[in-house]
């Protein structure tokens, strides 16, 4: 069946059949890669493919989750299927609503009823074991990981999800089984023209835009033109596997009557580090909102010095200094990330940020003025030190 077309021309991203480790890993950091016959040893996706009947799929999977309890999400026909975005403080309060700790055949029940309710059912759960997903499911893709840094999760769905714009700070291998879904994505250079939300309103936990990619309101975002010119789309089927490197933004549609992907995603530095940045950037953005635009200026262009041009070398400007020290830490990816961010809310490059935003970039401020930094789940991790100490994914990021 044809899917609805987009109002947009994209361009495709490159596609490689099962190539080898050494060769994919070169693509982790550059841009999406189309990746084929990744699954083809994949007990899972030959299991599904033996099926003829959605009772037989759905079978499949109780299989896998046997006596686990699951959680789902259930949203309204009016809604749609669009998982927008929200503030932290409402998180499934809103129009979705959140099932948890139930059979795996309670889902099943209520995702085959879906076509009658006329609700989304999505089950945004099922956190898989490495030794699984390395073993039983064979992601030989995944071997040059560290199975600590590395999560790995089920996505099943009913017919109709669309999930918004958002992005990762993670590798990303999209697998899937079942169904089609359809990606659309944007350079990470494309950040001053994705209206970026503030820090604490996200989509599924992860930073978004108010920009809803299918129903785009121009006059509120006139930027998001120039970023349609750099749009990619993968059309993803059952075997194939798409890999999203780390901060390129995503919006992703799900077809058919049910839909199943393995999501797969490898950190790139230690939480401890990540967390660090998020402390430094929140002091830049606090102490400099209500600064002049030369004062910004000055800031940034001893930044600029400190982080991308000569790393090893102090300056004067505290806040720079401080930025320069983290960034030390942190691969070059993670660096012009950095740079992005800073660009954005402290030095106010691209003009006031979040003004579509309840209360702008003050509003951000004030909300999050108890807490040690301005994005939440940074803030979570501050009173997690078991999550500090664990390895990153990727031992050689970039």
């Amino acid at each position: 069946m044809p899917l609805p077309p987009l109002p947009f021309d994209a361009k495709t991203p490159r596609k490689l059949h099962r190539p080898p480790l050494d060769e994919l890993r070169e693509w982790h950091y550059r841009e999406p890669v189309f990746l084929k016959g990744m699954l083809d040893s994949c007990p899972l996706l030959k299991e599904f493919q033996s099926r003829s009947t959605l009772d037989a799929r759905i079978s499949v999977l109780g299989e896998y989750f046997q006596d686990r309890t699951v959680d789902f999400c259930v949203l309204p026909p009016e809604s749609g299927g669009h998982y927008l975005p929200e503030l932290v403080s409402t998180l499934g309060h809103g129009d979705d609503v959140a099932v948890q700790g139930v059979p795996f055949s309670e889902f099943a029940r209520r995702l085959k009823a879906a076509p009658t309710t006329g609700e989304y059912v999505y089950m945004q759960d099922g956190v898989l074991e490495q030794e699984l997903v390395r073993g039983a499911l064979q992601f030989d893709f995944l071997k040059f990981s560290n199975p600590i840094g590395a999560r790995s999760k089920f996505w099943v769905g009913s017919d109709g999800q669309v999930f918004n714009l958002h992005y990762d700070d993670f590798i990303n291998f999209i697998c899937m089984f079942e169904g089609t879904k359809r990606v659309t994505m944007f350079p990470p250079e494309q950040m001053p023209n994705m209206y970026h939300a503030p820090y604490d309103i996200l989509c599924g936990y992860a930073p978004t835009t108010h920009v809803q990619l299918l129903k785009a309101n121009f006059d509120h975002y006139p930027k998001f033109r120039t970023a349609l010119q750099e749009a990619y789309v993968a059309v993803l089927e059952p075997g194939d596997v798409l890999l999203i490197p780390p901060f390129w933004w995503h919006h992703v549609e799900s077809f058919s009557p049910m839909h199943v992907m393995v999501n797969n995603f490898i950190s790139t530095v230690p939480f401890a580090v990540s967390l660090e940045l998020w402390k430094c950037l929140s002091e830049a953005i606090r102490a400099l909102a209500p600064a002049t635009p030369a004062e910004r200026a000055r800031v940034r262009e001893s930044f600029q010095r400190a982080v991308l041009a000569d790393i090893d070398t102090p300056v004067d400007e505290p806040l720079s200094e401080r930025a320069r020290q983290t960034a030390q830490k942190l691969p070059p990816s993670w660096r012009r990330h950095m740079a992005r961010l800073y660009d954005e809310a402290a030095f106010q490059v691209h003009g006031a940020p979040f003004t579509l935003a309840p209360g702008g970039l003050q509003g951000l401020i004030e909300r999050q003025a108890a807490h040690v930094t301005l994005f939440p789940f940074a803030n979570l991790l501050a009173d997690a030190p078991e999550m500090l100490e664990l390895p990153h994914g990727d031992p050689h990021p970039r």
